[in-house]
């Protein structure tokens, strides 16, 4: 009876190690004592996929069971090579490359210990190919100032492959980041070498004035008093939030006129920013009163009579002096004068007939 029951679990025994999964077991010395060991099934999975294999062991004797991993080459489990730190019953294998790598574990007990069956794993590329992709749902803000950075909260793309589709929120890459350019922009989305776009609008910034100075000063600088500012040549530098340009018009100056001399400070006004400069001003040279002085009278002579063997008529000089009265007053006289030297011209020659004829 005792040698029937011992031939039974010898069958046992065989059924076991040629089973799918079973441990293949070392013959030990003693027997009876060594662990029953059980593999999990070949795995199959893709690159990058997690792989976890394992073996199930039971202790006949109670006694606390070790295991270690060993990787084959070449489907045995007899000349592998030791894991280092793959001391527990589970094991993570290595899915980083395409291909077949076999794995066996040793489990040990007090007294003695058992070689596992070799575990395949293989690693296949079945990753679906990408297509194409699309913008499934549009980012919670698609209105934006200019200057703005691009919000992307809300925005997912659907994928799709040559196995069917997916649909993502991560691994996005968007372009531009910064919306610098007004009106109705595209945004590109890009996932795996694939894109697709959408559209946001942009509203253009007010320019602002956020400072001036004074480029280059007018061309003159020196002034009297009461002169008007010239402002030729002057220009200022204008600093807004888009860019830096010289103005030359469209400011303002104060003072305008100079009604003090010394050093005068203008200021310049633009667009409710001012800057300033300097000018020089004297006082103006007073101007010298005019003199007016009283013309000399006139003389008034009267011609001498021709000459003849008679005695010459009478010569009658007159000499009018000027009084010193208003300038009309003056003109008046003069021209009583000169009425007076007539007639006194025409008596003359009246006397000088008269002679002739008394002494014919």
């Amino acid at each position: 009876m005792k040698k029937r029951l011992i031939s039974i679990a010898l069958a046992l025994l065989l059924l076991l190690a040629a089973a799918p999964g079973a441990y293949a077991l070392a013959p030990l010395p003693g027997g009876g004592s060594e662990p029953t060991v059980y593999t999990c099934a070949d795995v199959k999975c893709n690159v990058g996929d997690v792989a976890i294999i394992s073996v199930t062991a039971q202790s006949p004797d109670g006694s606390a069971l070790s295991y270690q991993w060993y990787r084959s080459l070449d489907g045995s489990n007899m000349s592998g090579t030791l894991i280092v730190n793959a001391t527990g019953s589970n094991y993570y294998a290595d899915t980083s490359s395409i291909g077949t790598n076999y794995y066996y574990c040793v489990v040990s007990n007090s007294s003695t210990q058992v070689i596992s069956s070799p575990i395949a794993v293989t690693v296949e590329n079945n990753q679906p190919v990408i297509e194409g992709i699309g913008v499934l749902t549009l980012p919670s803000k698609t209105q934006y100032k200019e200057g703005d950075r691009l919000v992307t909260d809300g925005l997912s793309v659907r994928v799709y492959t040559d196995q069917g589709y997916y649909d993502v929120t991560g691994g996005l890459e968007v372009s531009p980041a910064v919306l610098n350019v007004s009106g109705t922009q595209t945004i590109t989305v890009k996932y795996q070498g694939k894109s697709c776009t959408f559209t946001v609008e942009v509203e253009a910034e007010k320019e602002v004035v956020q400072s001036i100075s004074i480029s280059s000063l007018p061309a003159k600088t020196s002034y009297t008093v009461n002169e008007r500012l010239d402002t030729t040549g002057l220009s200022i530098r204008v600093v807004t939030n888009k860019q830096i340009t010289d103005v030359s018009q469209g400011f303002t100056c104060s003072p305008m006129v100079f009604s003090s001399a010394g050093s005068q400070t203008v200021t310049v006004s633009y667009q409710g920013k001012t800057s300033t400069f300097t000018v020089q001003v004297t006082a103006a040279t007073p101007s010298p009163s005019p003199t007016v002085s009283a013309s000399p009278s006139p003389t008034a002579t009267a011609s001498p009579s021709p000459s003849t063997s008679a005695s010459p008529s009478p010569t009658h000089t007159v000499t009018v002096h000027e009084p010193h009265e208003t300038n009309a007053g003056s003109a008046f006289l003069q021209i009583v004068l000169m009425l007076a030297l007539l007639g006194l011209v025409g008596i003359g020659a009246y006397v000088y007939t008269v002679q002739r004829r008394n002494k014919k």
